[in-house]
């Protein structure tokens, strides 16, 4: 639920706490644009505690910083409106990560050493950090607005 929307900036630092609120994003981009969508997870000292990433190239993909090494596809269908709203939620206590789009969820990873397969960087060396940020990078084409939302 997003009642009150606001306007992405990006790089700058938002207060979010993942133990208590979801992140709902909106996005107008569509499969081919080569738009994407990238929010970064910051720990109260700066450094990143996780990123959600979404790429509209040929298809639609989707991407977990620090714990894939590419794109995704996604393993539920998305919904077909072109305006679509992304609600990431991430639970600590089950290191789960999910995702929804319009309302229908479309990810749903628990975190461990074998659905982050990455070798390069350790998933829990991000993902463990205690977020109390968020950020859209500067380099994230695709976010029209945010909000941030209670868990229900």
């Amino acid at each position: 639920q997003c009642d009150n929307p606001v306007a992405v900036v990006r790089d700058v630092k938002i207060p979010w706490n993942p133990d208590s609120e979801s992140i709902t994003v909106t996005t107008d981009s569509v499969a081919g644009s080569g738009k994407t969508e990238t929010v970064y997870f910051v720990d109260k000292d700066g450094f990143y505690a996780g990123a959600v990433l979404i790429n509209f190239g040929t298809q639609i993909e989707y991407h977990l910083g620090w714990c894939y090494s590419g794109y995704k596809p996604f393993p539920a269908t998305l919904p077909t409106e072109t305006q679509k709203t992304w609600t990431f939620t991430y639970n600590y206590t089950e290191q789960r990560v999910l995702y929804y789009c319009n309302g229908v969820q479309v990810v749903n990873v628990l975190l461990s050493d074998s659905s982050c397969p990455r070798t390069s960087v350790k998933w829990s060396d991000y993902w463990n950090r205690k977020t109390t940020q968020m950020k859209f990078s500067s380099t994230d084409t695709a976010s029209d607005s945010y909000c941030i939302s209670t868990l229900q």
